[in-house]
């Protein structure tokens, strides 16, 4: 018998209607992606009994395409092994499925499906021929449950993927489904423990069972446990993985162990405003979402709420059909070789973080001369000599700068999240800033860029397109945002925005002050502009050498043979007679985005 686990209460910060009590705990909850997740998201979508209520004038509106591929090939793979269904007759069945009223799976995710179906039942069959599993095991729909006892809640316990179980010996194995490159990415002790306990205490349940209802036994239960295991398969290279073989029991023993510490996050009381905010079903009541409508600029709005990021901006001027596929569609995007620039960059922000975090200005003595040793913040980082001796002369430029040096701040906020939603275009834009200040004289947001070399003169406009986030940020500063607490105030208070541009040599401070009406103007055009292309234009692929760069060219139908690009942080030029040629600054600021790409995904 597994011990009891003690979920944390919760009570709704919204109006809420209760149609049933009870908790399911899925293993995605527990990923802790503190930076990223909304507890009380994660707290509502925990009880899937308990409905926010929403205004009675909200407009609903759906995105019109399925954007889950990876659901898509679950569905599939599912429709293979339950029930026998022939590869394409799966696909055929599982893109029905996920079609309804006006909401479709494109034709343009049907091969990632296709491809991403094929490569799990390659790895399947490895696994097979290798003895790990067994002809006799079967695939069906399964949860793990605590029964509720007096007044407690029932807690289901569920994981997202395809449960092996042997009807033999009673082995089973959970596949956690990725794209590629299985066992590289971090998985938790407590979300593996979810999936663990799900395949120790499997219940079957039915297909067609509600997913916001409590889940009911099959009459038919699989024989008890024997062992259990936790693979993952990326499923586009037939890559596998094993993160788990644990005999039963001793799960069970240590399960709370395992879970607990996580388990806080279902308690919510956290807002974390973000993209994910576009998607949540308490957005249009959550207080704690700021609405600035107009801050982006755009006249009229858009056909559904949209999430966007300063990324999608830059990608919107060189290809809109990108957009497309990576942000509405959520095609898996290509994993770059990292590059010299790619992990300078990296490297050079998780040292500003962590030095910036200990709210004392960096000194030369956060800088040895190499020989000496790394220094204090990089050896905590566990950075090897010549990862620092590389790194040494663009923190010594920013000695030159370091924005804590100044006697007068009030309190100092690293890598701090930044969101809007401008309700008249129904956008909801977040980035993420390096660094956010207050004081004496006001806010101080600022952004940290690394060059090969000392940058060329640049206009206002020019450096805005070139580094979107500056300008959006601006932008949601000039309208009343506050950088510190994430409220905005009636009357703007006095900030600016810092574009901070390291190079061996050197450093360049720029500063936009949000109360000067002309930059404002210049970034909110720049913002509104390529909003505009998203939203009310129909997506289109634009052709050309940059193609190289793009992290979802391998599923674009309509490139043409581009020529291979060995490092995307290079000097662009731009031919003025090429047709349809993004501008040299769009594509230098695409370049920099895409080798900044965030592929950490959470599937």
């Amino acid at each position: 018998m597994t011990p009891r686990v003690d979920i944390p209460a919760w009570r709704p910060p919204w109006p809420v209607d209760i149609k049933e009590r009870f908790v399911r705990v899925s293993a995605s909850a527990l990923r802790g992606d503190e930076r990223w997740e909304c507890p009380e998201q994660v707290a509502l979508k925990a009880r899937p009994g308990i409905y926010a209520q929403s205004p009675d004038n909200v407009r609903v509106a759906w995105p019109p395409y399925r954007s889950f591929p990876l659901g898509l090939v679950r569905q599939a793979a599912y429709a293979v092994l339950a029930k026998g269904y022939d590869p394409e007759a799966a696909l055929a069945d599982a893109r029905a499925a996920q079609s309804y009223g006006d909401t479709v799976v494109s034709d343009e995710t049907m091969p990632v499906a296709r491809e991403g179906l094929t490569g799990y039942l390659i790895a399947l069959e490895r696994l097979r021929d290798d003895g790990v599993l067994s002809a006799d095991s079967v695939v069906r729909e399964f949860f793990a449950v605590d029964e509720a006892e007096s007044e407690s809640v029932r807690v289901e316990w569920a994981a997202w993927g395809l449960l092996h179980v042997d009807r033999v010996s009673g082995e089973r194995e959970y596949h956690i489904l990725t794209w590629d490159n299985a066992g590289q990415r971090n998985r938790p002790e407590p979300y593996l423990a979810v999936y663990a306990r799900v395949a120790a205490d499997a219940v079957m349940h039915h297909d067609d069972q509600r997913p916001r209802e409590r889940r009911e036994p099959s009459p038919h239960q699989p024989p008890p446990a024997t062992r259990v295991r936790v693979r993952e398969i990326g499923v586009l290279d037939a890559t596998e993985q094993l993160l788990i073989d644990v005999e039963p029991d001793a799960l069970r023993e240590a399960f709370p162990e395992l879970v607990t510490p996580a388990l806080p996050v279902l308690a919510g009381g956290v807002f974390n405003p973000g993209g994910r905010c576009a998607d949540c079903a308490a957005r249009n009541t959550c207080p704690a979402l700021p609405r600035l409508p107009g801050v982006f600029g755009v006249a009229g709005s858009s056909s559904w709420v949209r999430a966007l990021a300063p990324a999608d901006l830059t990608a919107a001027r060189v290809c809109t059909w990108q957009v497309h596929l990576q942000r509405e569609l959520s095609l898996p995007r290509a994993r770059q070789e990292t590059t010299a620039a790619m992990e300078r960059g990296s490297l050079l922000h998780t040292w500003l973080e962590h030095a910036h975090g200990r709210f004392v200005p960096c000194s030369s003595e956060d800088l040895p001369v190499p020989g000496d040793g790394v220094g204090e913040v990089a050896d905590r980082l566990g950075w090897t000599p010549e990862q620092y001796a590389a790194l040494r002369p663009y923190l010594v430029a920013h000695l030159q700068g370091c924005p804590l040096s100044g006697d007068d701040i009030t309190e100092v906020r690293p890598e701090r999240s930044l969101t809007a939603w401008d309700t008249d275009a129904d956008v909801i834009i977040s980035t993420r800033a390096d660094l956010v200040l207050d004081t004496s004289a006001g806010r101080v947001v600022r952004e940290t860029k690394s060059l090969g070399d000392a940058p060329d003169e640049a206009t206002t406009a020019e450096l805005l397109e070139r580094y979107p986030q500056v300008a959006v940020t601006l932008c949601m500063l000039a309208d009343g945002l506050d950088p510190i607490t994430g409220a905005v105030a009636a009357e703007p208070a006095p900030s600016v925005v810092q574009l901070e541009l390291l190079w061996p040599a050197g450093q360049a401070v720029r500063t936009f002050d949000s109360a000067d009406a002309d930059t404002v103007l210049i970034a909110r055009a720049l913002v509104a502009d390529a909003v505009d292309t998203i939203i009310y234009t129909e997506p289109t692929p634009n052709v050309g050498r940059w193609c190289a760069w793009c992290p979802v060219a391998r599923w674009c139908t309509a490139r043409q043979g581009t020529d291979a690009v060995d490092d995307v942080v290079i000097e662009v030029s731009v031919e003025d007679d090429v047709p349809g040629a993004p501008s040299r600054v769009s594509l230098l600021a695409y370049a920099e985005e895409i080798s900044g790409v965030e592929d950490d995904l959470p599937f």
